[in-house]
């Protein structure tokens, strides 16, 4: 049997689009006998509540009766697709197996995907086991998203299954990238079946979508693989004769490949084509511009640095010098006068009082509000630059330095923006090192530092990972060695800071949970 994986981006909502792929696929590869597409392709993944929409569903059953009429044209292959089937006042997610304009048979996901950021519980009803499909000489047993187990794969042998066949949208996760093609391999393995995974490519709002599709042996060896974060179609027989490596994963280079699909996706899917990031000659700010760079090209990338009255000179030729390694359009717009001119209308409400962060954010806001002017008058999206760490604490200056549309790099820690930063300038030096070197500074008064607020990085990176990402308490972090008043005012800081977080714009995720909208904690009452 000639099977074809069809690792795809499919773009949320774009039936009219999704569609037109999924025929240009069939027509491109008609001598397959099975071409097996992502977990609800014809949707796009997660569609959300537009399955609560009437006209939506009406759509989506249209393009479902085109795809029939279409796949008469070419009658061999067999098509795998998922798709919301909608049944007795139920909606199913679901994988179709279509061929010549009859559908042979139809599998509801039986375990349902619940996570922060979508739970399929709020939109589907669970399916329950089917029987196995059986396609030109071989009986297909299907399977969506995470549900294929071991178990599962050995019921379908002793179905008469020759072949497992797993459709999935999975979102990539820090140092998970291999993890759902090791657990196919494993139950292919025990159950003594070859087997084919498709996964969806393409990032999809905040959610970033890593491809990494495979066919494995009976013996769960890996026999065929598609990369990482990039669409791409293969065909090749179900007895496997070639091997294939997986190999071990990088992961700033993961992180790096994710982000830059991710922002390329965004800005593509929202037909946006130019962004906007505010260049402080800060670390941060210039990983947001080398990934923009690397994901829409440096003729879509302007660069902005505006010194203010405390700025280091330093800072304003390290954000040139980068804006000329990346080859990106660069202007220098100072706010000092600005500042001053803030600081004369508020001089009798301010009287008597001591300088403090209201001043210091000021600069901040004048910032944004020079980046949002110049995206409302010329267009492009604009990236704000403030990493997990700073997030997490609040060390961000609401309708200031938060001000943008994406946060790129809203979902990585500190310490990770420096391997990054490190992964980047393996081979040539693209961000100055000097910048890299330097002590992160926001630069709002006189000598500051970010360490004078802040617990050094690689003290704050790992109680905040315990924190937030594995959700232990303060008193399991203490156990850890780390200092205890150190613990509490860290957590203490991440719940104070909240509001902000609610406020903020869209995050790529990289890791879970992501803050913001994937992580919902109450604003008022007591913490």
């Amino acid at each position: 049997m000639k099977v074809c994986l069809a690792q795809l981006n499919p773009t949320v909502g774009d039936l009219t689009g999704n569609t037109k792929m999924l025929c240009r696929i069939l027509e491109e590869n008609s001598q397959a006998d099975l071409i097996v597409f992502p977990e609800l392709f014809l949707t796009g993944y997660p569609p959300g509540d537009l399955l609560l929409q009437g006209g939506f569903l009406e759509e989506i059953d249209a393009k479902v009766r085109q795809i029939q009429e279409f796949s008469r044209l070419y009658p061999k292959p067999a098509l795998i697709f998922g798709l919301p089937w909608r049944r007795g006042g139920k909606i199913f997610n679901s994988a179709a197996v279509l061929q010549n304009g009859e559908y042979l048979g139809l599998q509801h996901k039986r375990k349902l995907t619940r996570f922060r950021l979508y739970d399929e519980n709020k939109y589907f009803s669970q399916g329950a086991v089917s029987e196995p499909v059986a396609v030109r000489n071989g009986r297909l047993g299907l399977s969506l998203g995470l549900e294929l187990d071991s178990g599962l794969a050995r019921v379908y042998r002793e179905k008469g299954v020759s072949l497992l066949v797993n459709s999935a949208a999975l979102p990539f996760r820090y140092k998970e990238a291999e993890r759902h093609l090791l657990e196919f391999q494993r139950a292919a393995a025990s159950a003594k079946l070859p087997g084919v995974l498709v996964n969806q490519a393409g990032g999809n709002d905040g959610l970033i979508f890593s491809g990494g599709s495979g066919a494995v042996d009976q013996e769960g060896e890996l026999r065929l693989f598609l990369p990482f974060f990039a669409e791409d179609t293969q065909l090749t027989n179900s007895n496997f004769l070639e091997r294939a490596e997986l190999g071990e994963g990088d992961n700033a280079a993961q992180v790096y490949a994710a982000l830059t699909l991710g922002l390329k996706d965004y800005v593509r899917k929202n037909g946006l084509r130019t962004v906007i990031i505010g260049l402080s000659g800060g670390l941060d700010s210039a990983l947001t511009a080398v990934i923009a760079r690397e994901a829409l090209g440096a003729e879509n990338v302007w660069g902005i640095t505006m010194p203010g009255p405390y700025s280091s000179p330093g800072s304003v030729e390290d954000s040139r010098s980068l804006a000329e390694n990346l080859g990106i359009r660069f202007d220098i717009l100072p706010i000092s006068e600005l500042y001053a001119s803030f600081l004369k209308a508020l001089e009798k409400h301010f009287h008597g009082t001591e300088m403090d962060t209201a001043e210091e954010n000021i600069q901040a806001r004048l910032r944004g509000s020079m980046l949002m002017a110049l995206s409302n008058k010329f267009g492009g999206l604009v990236l704000t630059n403030s990493n997990k760490s700073e997030l997490a604490v609040g060390y961000c200056t609401l309708y200031g330095d938060m001000s943008g549309g994406l946060a790129l790099i809203g979902d990585i820690y500190k310490t990770m923006v420096y391997e990054l930063a490190y992964y980047i300038n393996r081979e040539e030096e693209i961000i100055p090192w000097e910048t890299i070197e330097k002590p992160p500074s926001a630069e709002l008064r006189p000598g500051q530092r970010d360490d004078d607020s802040l617990p050094p990085y690689e003290v704050l990176d790992p109680i905040l990972e315990m924190y937030l990402d594995q959700g232990l308490s303060q008193e399991r972090i203490i156990e850890q060695g780390f200092p205890e008043d150190t613990v509490v005012w860290v957590c203490q800081a991440v719940d104070r800071s909240e509001y902000k977080r609610r406020q903020a714009a869209t995050i790529l995720r990289i890791t879970s949970p992501t803050l913001g909208y994937e992580r919902q904690m109450p604003l008022a009452g007591k913490k």
